[in-house]
């Protein structure tokens, strides 16, 4: 333990240390002041379009960068309408009320917008908060944005110029036989803006003569499929914006323009660049990053105090003439008849063709010195063979004796070998496992070793030709073994290697694995063949268990994931071979509080509710479709063909079929699942994303009560991005260190005095403002950033505690919540110990917290751990007990200190007899456990009264005093101190309900 004197040196340098730091901070602001900065401008970026928006995306990158590069004080604040997708005023007065909140009148400078919505609703800002703010404004015709500025001033902008005209020229360059132009767009302003542009131009004679403009019907995406297929060969199809079918399905551009390529029999020709390398053959295509830097630098200027008439007319140059090479190719386009091209995408790289004259250059060389070598190695080559001659025919004559002696010494080798060869045959013939044949082919006699009657029950006798022993293999090898047997025999195989059944003469078949080489004469005849019989039963039943296991649920007999996917796979591939519109649906099932039934009853039990439950579901789905279970409580029911209401209707006979109660050991249980359907094509095209779309709206059917039916929607996502965008923020959080503590006081009923302090992580993010641990604890747990983040905290509040202790607050205690997947850690103790002993704070002085549910399936892991805490002086604290499931069992089993009771027990405390009851009970039976009690919540006097006669030991709550951060402890100890006087103190010999516990527990030290 260390003392005072100890402690102090070091309070006292980290004071000194403490106000260095300060002394710093405040020169620097003076210092930095000294240079007059640019002001710091606010410019809120409009964009009418979701983020995800390629066009909308491509802008917004380049008003950024300009701005960073020409206006570096500007603080550019992005917006998002989402119009295309949601176009509902009310979301637009939502985003109004919120701007006016987060950016009041006078605070904004300057207003970006992107496209027509965004324009709208910035000059509704002007109008009703900001005032004749500079706007400039991008990605709108130039008809459209003069009719929405009209009467507007301080506003400039850079039109919207597709360049409709040269695409088009391209595609008659492409295709001199064009006939036919079909306008491919939907039924938005700016979709209904391509025809008005395309009449404007054929009036106006600037379109190849001949050319026929068309409208493609407004059909759904299937229909509009088929359509584009069937075009004639004079035509092409000219893409606009297109946001949504006739029924209302909207895709991305991307993932739309790839799904109708893919089917049209005519070139598809585009006007934006994003869409260059999904499916359109090319085009003069307006950039959308260009366009958004001379939209940043029209801003720029004015930001940088140019008014709007002293800006140069800025010309809109975002044009490229570009072509993907593939796409050209699939439709026989020769790209160079379109005329020059500054892209060209997916053309195969050429080595000879890119560098063609270091090829001829090298080429030369080489030739040149290939022939050089071939000069001397000529010249060599004679030298060498000369010399060779002489040396051959001097060794040629000893050679020749010492052959005709090795021959001699062979012979008598080889006829001795052979004798022994025959011994080895003899003896391995006769001890083999396997059945050893020879086969005379020229006479058909067949000898077989003795295993034949062990194996197949028949004397080797009775089966001494081929014919005999062929009428013995199984029908349906048959044909098989005789083919391979003629294979070798004719030379096309190497050896005779075959698998196939014999019968046995009891009926039974055997699986044996042939194998045999055959000799030949000087005329290729085979004469004489040789091989064996290895039974292989044992081995084909095996890999039948293995194949049935890896491919089907041991529990249920129904197929497994694996056997899911290939036939979900299946399904899709067929309609895409045939061409077919046709349609499939996924039924993702999961029981609802099925692990209520597994802890409860066991999982014997619960493994036959599942085997039950899979019968059901299977009878309930109907003959023919299939059923397969993923895995726990998990099913997968597909449904082929059909609308949306085949899938509903076999959802609704399986809850049909789950109705009945399951008998279980003797046990009835009512069983309900919750139901996701996904379809395909319009809910996934792949197998993985029907899953997992299936798999969200089971999620949201048990959201909306559990043991319901729910079909996917898009908007489903929105949860999961949400998600990931609050993780995105906690790891840059947790990176700036903007994460802070607040310590809540913990104060004993017995004398009024702070024993310790709880650390409270808090968060305040510069977008979504002050986020509740509720929301990002739990993100932090999945994604593993609790680890490091915990380790902070811990961290932390020991050096507050230590610099209490300094300060003159006492032995308090510091009390730390512990997340599960920290305490799952395998070096969990060994990170607590040593960040004691980095900070220097007792270990008598630490409490860590945990909760119930972190005991759950890792109970001996878990005591092990608290355990070893414990011995190095630690205190473990339960907390929110009465939560969870508040087993007394932990009470006993767990190794706790100190026992909290949640709020809930505490609410009611001073005005109903059984809450007082509840809490008398718990305090009671702690204290006889050695456990102190703290009551959390406490909001008024009365409660503290009631629970300082009910033997709480602790109390924590408002009526004590709020979070605080560290700076604010000291007042608030000091301003306690005054206010202890009048506390009412508890008294041993009163407690509500039953006798005092208090009387016999020591008193808690006094700070």
């Amino acid at each position: 333990m260390t003392s005072w004197p100890a402690i102090r040196p070091i309070g006292w340098m980290r004071g000194c240390v403490l106000l260095l730091g300060l002394l710093l901070a405040a020169v620097a602001p003076s210092a930095a002041g000294g240079a007059a900065a640019a002001p710091n401008r606010t410019v809120l970026v409009l964009h009418s379009y979701h983020q995800g928006y390629e066009w909308t995306r491509g802008q917004a990158d380049g008003i950024a960068k300009v701005l960073e590069e020409e206006a570096p004080t500007a603080t550019a604040i992005p917006y998002y309408l989402d119009w295309k997708r949601f176009p509902d005023r009310s979301g637009l007065e939502h985003l109004r009320a919120l701007i006016a909140f987060r950016h009041p009148q006078g605070t904004v400078d300057a207003l970006i917008t992107t496209d027509d919505a965004a324009l709208e609703f910035a000059l509704d800002l002007r109008r009703e908060l900001y005032g004749p703010v500079p706007l400039v404004h991008g990605g709108v015709i130039a008809a459209t944005a003069r009719r929405l500025t009209a009467g507007e001033s301080n506003v400039a902008g850079v039109d919207e110029g597709k360049d409709i005209e040269g695409t088009v020229r391209m595609a008659v360059a492409a295709n001199p036989k064009l006939r036919r132009l079909y306008l491919l767009r939907d039924q938005t302003e700016s979709g209904l803006a391509l025809d008005v542009e395309v009449e404007a131009l054929a009036a106006a004679g600037r379109l190849p003569a001949g050319l026929m403009p068309q409208v493609l019907p407004d059909l759904p995406l299937a229909r509009l499929e088929e359509t584009l297929a069937t075009l004639p060969p004079d035509s092409a199809v000219l893409l606009g914006t297109y946001a949504s079918d006739a029924d209302g399905m909207g895709l991305p551009p991307e993932q739309f323009l790839e799904l109708m390529s893919e089917r049209s029999s005519a070139p598809i020709y585009g006007l934006q660049d994003f869409l260059l390398g999904h499916g359109i053959v090319g085009g003069n295509l307006l950039s959308a990053q260009q366009h958004g830097r001379a939209v940043g630098r029209l801003a720029a200027r004015l930001l940088s105090g140019n008014g709007v008439a002293d800006l140069p007319a800025e010309a809109n140059r975002s044009v490229s003439r570009a072509v993907d090479y593939r796409q050209a190719e699939r439709y026989g386009i020769d790209v160079t008849r379109v005329g020059p091209i500054d892209r060209l995408i997916n053309k195969p790289f050429s080595f000879l063709e890119t560098y063609r004259w270091l090829v001829v250059t090298v080429g030369g060389v080489l030739l040149l010195l290939f022939g050089m070598v071939l000069v001397l190695s000529f010249a060599l080559r004679e030298r060498r063979m000369a010399e060779s001659a002489l040396r051959v025919s001097n060794d040629a004559l000893s050679d020749s004796r010492r052959q005709l002696q090795a021959k001699v010494e062979e012979l008598t080798a080889s006829k001795e070998a052979l004798r022994e060869r025959e011994r080895w045959m003899r003896l391995i013939a006769e001890a083999s496992r396997d059945i050893i044949w020879t086969w005379d082919i020229v006479k058909d006699r067949r000898v077989l070793s003795g295993r034949v009657e062990e194996l197949l029950g028949v004397d080797a006798l009775s089966i001494d030709s081929l014919a005999a022993w062929f009428d013995r293999v199984h029908p349906d090898d048959r044909a098989h073994a005789e083919e391979e047997l003629c294979a070798h025999l004719s030379g096309k195989r190497p050896e005779y290697r075959v698998e196939y059944r014999v019968r046995h003469r009891d009926g039974s078949y055997l699986w044996l694995y042939a194998t045999g080489k055959a000799l030949f004469d000087e005329q290729g005849h085979p004469t004489i063949m040789c091989g064996s019989y290895t039974d292989i039963t044992a081995q084909k039943q095996q890999q039948a268990r293995l194949d049935h296991l890896a491919h089907y649920d041991s529990l249920t007999g129904l197929p497994n994931r694996l056997m899911l996917e290939r036939h979900v796979d299946r399904l899709i591939a067929g309609n895409r071979l045939r061409g077919q519109g046709g349609s499939l649906a996924l039924l993702f099932l999961d029981m609802d509080n099925f692990k209520f039934i597994n802890d409860g009853f066991g999982h014997k039990a619960g493994d036959e509710l599942l085997a039950m439950m899979g019968r059901r579901i299977s009878t309930g789905a109907g003959e023919g479709l299939f059923v397969a279970r993923l895995g726990g409580d998990e099913f997968v029911v597909v449904v082929q063909g059909g609308d949306a209401c085949a899938a509903a209707e076999v959802a609704r006979r399986v809850e049909q079929a789950l109705a009945a109660p399951f008998l279980v050991e003797g046990q009835h249980f009512y069983v309900s699942c919750s139901i996701g359907i996904a379809r395909y094509p319009w809910d996934g095209r792949c197998f993985d994303d029907l899953l997992q779309n299936a798999d969200t709206a089971m999620y949201r059917a048990k959201d909306n009560g559990r043991g319901s039916i729910c079909s996917f929607t898009a908007d489903m996502n929105l949860n999961v991005v949400e998600r990931m965008q609050l993780l995105s923020r906690a790891r840059l959080a947790f990176d700036r260190q903007s994460f802070s503590l607040q310590y809540q006081p913990q104060v004993a009923t017995a004398d009024g005095r702070v024993r310790g302090f709880e650390a409270l992580v808090r968060w305040t993010d510069s977008e979504l403002g002050p986020v509740s641990p509720d929301r990002f604890i739990p993100v932090c747990e999945d994604s593993g950033l609790i680890v490091p983040l915990g380790l902070w905290v811990l961290e932390t509040a020991c050096v507050e505690a230590v610099g209490l202790g300094c300060r003159g607050a006492g032995d308090v205690t510091m009390s730390v919540n512990m997340s599960a997947v920290q305490l799952a850690q395998h070096d969990f103790v060994p990170r607590v110990l040593e960040i004691l002993a980095r900070t220097g704070l007792p270990p008598h002085r630490l409490e860590l917290e945990i909760t119930e549910s972190q005991m759950i399936g890792s109970l001996d892991a878990a005591i092990g751990k608290l355990n070893a805490l414990r011995q190095a002086g630690i205190h473990i604290a339960l907390d929110d007990f009465g939560t969870g499931y508040s087993s007394l069992t932990y009470l006993r089993t767990l190794p706790i200190n100190t026992l909290k009771l949640d709020k809930a027990f505490i609410n009611d405390v001073h005005r109903r007899p059984d809450a007082r009851s509840m809490v008398s009970s718990i305090s009671r039976i702690a204290h006889d456990l050695n456990r102190s009690v703290v009551a959390e919540g406490v909001e008024e006097l009365a409660q503290w009264e009631a629970l300082s006669l009910m033997g709480c030991d602790l109390v924590q709550g408002y009526f004590v005093s709020r979070p605080l951060p560290a700076d604010r402890i000291d007042a608030f100890l000091a301003a306690w101190e005054e206010r202890r006087a009048g506390l009412p103190v508890a008294r041993d010999d009163v407690v509500v309900g039953m006798p005092s516990a208090a009387a016999t527990r020591s008193s808690p030290p006094v700070s």
